[in-house]
C-alpha cells in the first residue's frame, strides 16, 4: 500500500497564514519540509482522505493525477478538511465531442473522468447539498455519494474499509476515521480525534495495523477531548502496543500539525523519531 502526505497541517498552515509567532517565523525561513498544507492524503493513486482547498494548489506540485481518484473518503465537514464546492470544476463539457470543437464550449473539465464515490457521514452530506446544483445534478459532475454509518464496513473498488466515530466536532457522529484494508494491508487513519469511546475502541481492537496515521495537532501543548497532542499519541501508541494490535513493529506517523505547539518539521521529527513517532510532511510518500 503506496501512501502519499499531500497536506499535513492544522487548521491555520503551518506557518499560520497571518502569524508571525516564532514557529511560523522559523518555518517560513527555513521553507521545504517545514511549510505544511491543511492535511489530506492519498492511497495508492485512486483513493483519497478529505480533500480542502490546499489540495488543489499542491497536488500540481507533487505531479499526482486527480483524474485518477475513484474513491474519496471525507473524515468531517470543517473547510481544513473538506472543499465540496471545488467538485463543480468536475462539470462535464456539454458538448461530447473532439477536443478542438469541445474547446468553442464553456465548461471546466475537458477530460473523462470516472465516477468519484464519496464516503462520509451526514454531515458531510450536509456540506454537500450545501453547494446549488452538485447533487441535485451528480451525473453532470460525475459524483455519487454514500452515507457511511460507524462500525458498518463498505468496500471500495480497491478496498474495504470500516468508518468509527472519533471524538471531534461539535455533535456525536459529527467525524469518522477509517480502517482501510487494502493490498493485504491495514491502515487506521485517525484526523480528527480526540479519542475514541469504548464501543469504537472495541471494534479498533477487533484488527491488527501495518500502519497508523494520526493527527498530532496540540503537540506539547494543552490536552484536548476533540484534538491529540503529544501526551495522548504517546498514550495511544502505549495502548496499540499493549493490546498486541500491531501486526508486525510499531509504524505511527503524525499529521495534522499545529505551528503553535510543535516546532518546524526539522526539529520536531528527529525528536520525536526517538520515541517511535514518524512526523510527516507534504509530499512524503511511504510504502506499508
Amino acid at each position: 500500500m503506496r501512501i502519499t502526505f499531500i497536506g499535513t497541517s492544522a487548521g491555520e498552515g503551518y506557518p499560520g497564514f497571518w502569524c508571525a509567532c516564532p514557529n511560523c517565523a522559523e518555518a517560513r525561513e527555513r521553507g521545504g519540509r517545514n511549510l505544511r498544507g491543511n492535511t489530506c492524503t492519498l492511497i495508492g493513486d485512486d483513493m483519497l482522505v478529505d480533500m480542502n482547498d490546499h489540495f488543489f494548489a499542491t497536488a500540481p506540485r507533487l505531479g499526482l493525477d486527480p483524474g485518477r481518484i475513484r474513491c474519496l473518503l471525507v473524515t468531517h465537514p470543517h473547510v481544513d478538511h473538506f472543499a465540496p464546492w471545488k467538485l463543480i470544476q468536475r462539470e462535464a463539457p456539454y458538448a461530447q465531442q473532439p477536443y478542438e470543437t469541445q474547446q468553442k464550449e464553456i465548461s471546466p473539465c475537458f477530460s473523462p473522468l470516472p465516477t468519484l464515490r464519496i464516503y462520509g457521514n451526514r454531515f458531510v452530506k450536509q456540506a454537500l447539498e450545501s453547494v446549488p446544483d452538485l447533487m441535485d445534478n451528480r451525473a453532470r459532475y460525475r459524483i455519487a455519494f454514500h452515507q457511511a454509518e460507524p462500525g458498518k464496513p463498505f468496500d471500495t473498488e480497491n478496498a474495504h474499509v470500516t468508518p468509527i466515530e472519533s471524538r471531534h466536532g461539535p455533535q456525536k457522529g459529527f467525524a469518522y476515521n477509517y480502517i482501510i484494508r487494502r493490498e493485504g494491508k491495514t491502515l487506521l487513519y485517525a484526523s480528527d480525534t480526540g479519542g475514541y469511546d469504548e464501543s469504537m475502541l472495541g471494534i479498533l481492537r477487533s484488527f491488527r495495523y501495518d500502519c497508523v496515521i494520526m493527527e498530532g495537532t496540540f503537540g506539547t501543548g494543552k490536552t484536548s477531548d476533540t484534538h491529540m497532542s503529544l501526551e495522548k499519541n504517546r498514550g495511544f501508541l502505549r495502548y496499540m502496543e499493549e493490546n498486541g494490535l500491531w501486526n508486525d513493529a510499531a509504524n505511527f506517523h503524525l499529521t495534522h500539525i499545529c505551528p503553535h505547539w510543535s516546532p518546524p518539521h526539522d526539529r520536531w521529527a528527529p525528536l520525536l523519531a526517538e520515541e517511535g513517532l514518524l512526523v510527516a510532511y507534504d509530499g512524503k510518500e511511504i510504502t506499508v
